[in-house]
């Protein structure tokens, strides 16, 4: 499968565990000229962007570990666009959910299976903030 292809059903399975959780779905890549988000999630404390890696077992490095600080910051910059046009009363969380899966066949289709999905809690934060914006 290509990697948008897996990329999605990565967000799918994100998703899923974050409505688990009693999240509910904001919106899916939220863009701004400083980025994307994958997922924006609420409940009735937290406001959580999310940055879903998602890999198969052919990767040579697990999600979580492809969280540069650049790419912090532009997820960083990006929520701060997002909390600036909507009045939000939540608390703002940045999560980063590692998902390792796989594709199978399943009744004729083609499908991703998540065989791990690893919700890392306010993964960074300000400490990202470098003036900018």
């Amino acid at each position: 499968m290509n990697i948008g292809a897996t990329g999605h059903a990565g967000e799918d399975a994100a998703l899923e565990a974050y409505e688990k959780e009693g999240f509910e779905l904001v919106t899916r890549n939220y863009q701004t000229r400083w980025g994307e988000i994958d997922l924006i999630v609420k409940n009735e404390t937290d406001l959580v962007f999310a940055e879903v890696k998602t890999r198969t077992p052919q990767s040579s490095i697990r999600g979580a570990y492809a969280m540069s600080r650049a790419k912090k910051q532009k997820v960083f910059k990006t929520a701060l666009t997002y909390l600036q046009t909507f009045d939000l009363v939540r608390q703002p969380r940045f999560d980063v959910v590692d998902i390792l899966g796989h594709w199978t066949i399943w009744e004729g289709q083609e499908i991703f299976v998540a065989d791990q999905v690893h919700i890392i809690k306010g993964a960074f934060g300000s400490e990202v903030y470098d003036g900018f914006i």
